[in-house]
């Protein structure tokens, strides 16, 4: 089970790459979060160690790689659930 931040950062990877098409800066972390550097960096770690991220070069956050985009036993939003929308014009 992620902590509150774990999961918060999570959604945030996976959001802005989505929306912005690349991964938020440390400054854009503590903005979007509130939280100071030495957190987001401890909540980042743990995301790698339990395997949702991938992160080599630690010195910036660019190189962060989303592995698994969602917390392990929670259910999906019903619009990330399917990648159609075809249940849209033939379930009515």
């Amino acid at each position: 089970m992620l902590s509150d931040i774990e999961r918060k950062l999570l959604r945030i990877l996976y959001n802005f790459s989505h929306q912005q098409r690349r991964i938020p800066t440390m400054n854009e972390f503590e903005i979007k979060t509130g939280r100071r550097p030495e957190q987001i960096k401890q909540a980042l770690l743990g995301l790698e160690k339990n395997n949702y991220i991938t992160w080599e070069d630690k010195s910036s956050t660019q190189q962060i790689l989303i592995i698994e985009a969602w917390e392990r036993g929670v259910s999906k939003p019903k619009s990330q659930q399917s990648q159609s929308n075809l249940d849209y014009w033939t379930q009515y």
